[in-house]
């Protein structure tokens, strides 16, 4: 809590217990009032200790949270390596389980087919049948000119999300998140 909260709140204690003292000499009350009065200043100061402890804990528990934030993390273990990467699909296996996989992100290896630069699509073919890939949205624009304005004669690696054909039919949909040589 901010040291000024405290100082406050110890002003409005004081200030309580002053006024509490000063009553009974002020209107002179009973014995039994000024008893009463008594107890709930002591009960006003047990609470007063009881809140302080409660703050002491608080302000521990943000120290440790601090101490372990600003500690570095851990190394991996020794030997341990980081998950492999799934093996791509192949463009056969997209399509024969297509039920599968529409609606998820996949990486699929395959021959690139015809490039389509005014739709920014290519086909990529298998003896099954050709998959649709839009790389319009790429975020490198290098590729997409890649893609566009060079002769494509090696496999290519797509990694996208797998939508269904058109209203017209048609082949399989993938919508291209990145494109490796």
């Amino acid at each position: 809590m901010p040291l000024k909260w405290k100082t406050t709140m110890h002003k409005w204690v004081l200030l309580l217990l002053t006024m509490a003292l000063l009553a009974p000499g002020a209107c002179m009350p009973d014995k039994k009032a000024q008893e009463e009065l008594q107890k709930e200043i002591q009960g006003l100061k047990t609470e007063i200790k009881a809140l302080q402890e409660k703050l002491a804990k608080l302000e521990a528990g943000q120290q440790e949270i601090l101490s372990l934030l600003q500690k570095p993390p851990a190394p991996p273990a020794a030997g341990v390596a980081p998950p492999a990467a799934p093996e791509p699909l192949s463009v056969s296996q997209l399509i024969k389980d297509k039920e599968r996989f529409m609606g998820t992100r996949v990486t699929v290896k395959g021959m690139p087919g015809t490039v389509l630069v005014h739709h920014q699509t290519m086909l990529m073919k298998a003896p099954e049948g050709m998959v649709e890939v839009y790389f319009g949205s790429l975020p490198d624009v290098k590729t997409v000119n890649r893609l566009t304005s060079t002769s494509l004669d090696q496999p290519l690696t797509v990694t996208g999300l797998v939508n269904p054909p058109g209203k017209g039919g048609g082949s399989l949909r993938i919508i291209a998140e990145a494109v490796e040589f």
